[in-house]
């Protein structure tokens, strides 16, 4: 299987998160509005830097 730069794009979209949410506290990661946020300002500043544009991001929490 080829990788892609796309599948390149979406692994590390996906470390990220995982990042973001591993250094949120509790707290943050029981308020909803806050972690989305933390998400959101997160990948824009990855994609930013990657692309020179400004994404729309937005994150959706679905809660299993």
């Amino acid at each position: 299987m080829t990788t892609t730069v796309s599948d390149f794009v979406i692994q590390r979209i996906k470390e990220i998160v995982i990042e973001t949410l591993d250094s949120s506290s509790a707290e943050e990661k029981a308020d909803y509005g806050v972690i989305k946020e933390k998400i959101r300002t997160d990948l824009k500043r990855y994609i930013s830097r990657q692309n020179q544009r400004r994404p729309l991001i937005m994150p959706v929490i679905v809660e299993i």
